[in-house]
């Protein structure tokens, strides 16, 4: 499933969580602080959304673990394939960063839940601020 909020937009976000309720929480955290958002629970609907979509995201906040299917890090490398330098924020519980500088994307950002709404913020608005000085491109 496939929802999008839009607040006052300061950019658009594709948020990937398998919990629904966790999900919910940083949707609205980002609705809340002016960024449209779209959301998806699974795999599956993440990459049918970076297909149709990809370049439309300011950036991509998803969860390692998904549940059943493939792993935040196979979603984030299919986005990078279709937008190079998308900024990307990990987020897991399980996690202590330390398989993100193994299996992520560079230059990638990470933040264990739970976590503060200010963390996820300052870390969004810095990779969206470093993605701004540089030009935009699509994959290679």
């Amino acid at each position: 499933m496939n929802q999008e909020h839009s607040g006052r937009v300061n950019g658009r976000i594709l948020v990937v969580d398998d919990d629904k309720d966790v999900c919910g929480v940083i949707c609205d955290l980002l609705d809340e602080s002016g960024f449209a958002v779209v959301r998806a629970y699974d795999d599956r609907t993440a990459y049918e959304t970076l297909k149709a979509q990809a370049r439309t995201f300011s950036a991509l906040v998803i969860d390692i673990d998904l549940g059943r299917g493939t792993t935040g890090f196979d979603v984030a490398r299919y986005a990078r394939t279709l937008v190079r330098d998308l900024p990307v924020i990990f987020l897991s519980g399980d996690d202590d960063g330390a398989s993100v500088e193994k299996f992520g994307v560079s230059a990638s950002g990470f933040i264990r839940k739970p976590f503060e709404p200010s963390e996820l913020l300052a870390l969004l608005r810095t990779k969206l601020a470093a993605a701004d000085q540089r030009p935009r491109r699509g994959g290679p």
